[in-house]
């Protein structure tokens, strides 16, 4: 009795898979035999669940319905000349046709399409242009990726997920950011494989990556590189206004102002592009849309989806009044501020202009992205308040505004004069 007992304690604290690993490594289960009954089972199962009648015609034939939604009456007639192959063809049909079994024979690769359209309803349209290319990189076209995304999704182990990761951070020598944008694709197609019960968990939440010895190590680009200094803005601004009174180009005649008003704004190039004469309200310039790169789009909203409102200096309150009276004295009124027709500024052109301007200056070019940082970094260097700054930036976060748009501007000649107050004794 105490042998029973103590047996029935042993099984007991057994889970179900620690038994049936027992029984395979003992040799008490043939995993050949098992995997026969399962799709046995299984087909027994797709037998039963047919709705229609087989029967067995006077021509000898055997036949039966199938669902067809292209059909009339919903349904085709399919016919054998055994009942064995004809339900041979009633299983491939309802393998090849039921919604749920493809969906568990699918591969990352198949199921991408249908996360990434689900994706976009999720995201905004900066996002999906961005995950397509990491998609097209890192995944379809990447050798180390491709037996992966072939594999059927419910077939993928953690193991294998994680050597996967580790590899391809090794290949590309990934920074902390570029790992978060590519593995994200892998992290949510996971996700989104879970709630379609294709999968019972995503594997890829349990790898862990140890960051401090993975990634490689970002450092701060060089102030000389990132923002305009005092002087250089000022020279800028000289060319852009004599280039604004003597120029004889057409279509972009108000371009060069846009320059001087992206100094002064920290407007996104999208956003300068797009800006509207009624966006200005006492002093207030109110940044609800702007121009999309790729698809060249005027869309209504910001990078952010947050409209924000940003206090005009009077230096760009007078470029507005400027750009007004132009359009009012050459009869080319348009809704957009440094335009002349009904389209929005074009995408490229400040970048075209200050790549001019400081060339003739003999200054390093630096993009107009460049102009909008020179314009954040100027705000700090005032004290002006952080959450005041990181607001009329559009940042969601004062980091993002600390760690990449905060540089020193002053020229060397000043830094030199601030040194020698600072610490003469």
């Amino acid at each position: 009795m105490a042998e029973k007992m103590n047996s029935s304690a042993i099984l007991a604290s057994l889970s179900p898979q620690e038994i049936l690993d027992f029984q395979i490594r003992n040799g008490m289960l043939n995993l050949d035999d098992v995997r026969e009954q399962i799709v046995d089972t299984e087909r027994k199962k797709i037998l039963k669940a047919h709705p229609y009648a087989i029967s067995h015609g006077k021509d000898g034939r055997w036949r039966t319905w199938v669902p067809d939604k292209n059909a009339k009456d919903g349904r085709k007639k399919i016919a054998k000349s055994t009942r064995a192959s004809l339900e041979e063809a009633v299983i491939c049909y309802y393998l090849e046709n039921d919604e749920e079994l493809k969906r568990k024979r699918m591969t990352l690769r198949e199921l991408y399409p249908d996360w990434l359209e689900y994706k976009k309803l999720h995201s905004s349209e900066t996002t999906i242009p961005r995950v397509e290319s990491d998609w097209k990189k890192f995944y379809e076209n990447d050798p180390i990726s491709v037996p992966l995304i072939d594999k059927r999704v419910r077939d993928l182990s953690k193991i294998e997920l994680d050597e996967w990761i580790h590899k391809l951070i090794r290949k590309y020598n990934m920074t902390k950011t570029m790992y978060y944008n590519v593995s994200l694709i892998i992290r949510q197609m996971l996700d989104y494989a879970a709630e379609l019960e294709i999968v019972e968990e995503n594997l890829f939440r349990k790898v862990r990556i140890d960051s401090k010895r993975m990634f490689r190590k970002v450092h701060k680009k060089k102030d000389c590189t990132q923002v305009y200094t005092k002087d250089e803005e000022i020279m800028i601004f000289r060319e852009a206004w004599n280039d604004f009174s003597n120029s004889k180009r057409l279509v972009y005649r108000l371009a060069p102002l846009a320059v001087m008003f992206q100094f002064l704004t920290g407007l996104r190039i999208g956003e300068l592009c797009a800006v509207k004469f009624t966006d200005v309200e006492n002093g207030v310039l109110n940044v609800v849309r702007m121009l999309q790169r790729d698809s060249d789009k005027v869309v209504e909203h910001t990078k952010s989806h947050e409209d924000r409102a940003v206090l005009l200096p009077q230096a760009a309150i007078e470029i507005i009044d400027v750009a007004r009276a132009y359009q009012e004295k050459h009869n080319c009124s348009s809704e957009y501020i440094f335009s002349i027709t009904e389209k929005p500024l074009r995408y490229r052109e400040t970048n075209v202009l200050l790549e001019k301007y400081c060339n003739k200056l003999g200054i390093l070019y630096r993009s107009s992205h460049k102009s909008r940082k020179t314009y954040i970094s100027a705000l700090i260097d005032a004290g002006i308040n952080i959450n005041t700054v990181r607001s009329y930036a559009g940042h969601a976060d004062e980091r993002t505004t600390y760690f990449n748009y905060c540089f020193d501007r002053t020229p060397d000649a000043e830094k030199k004069e601030r040194l020698e107050r600072a610490l003469a004794g």
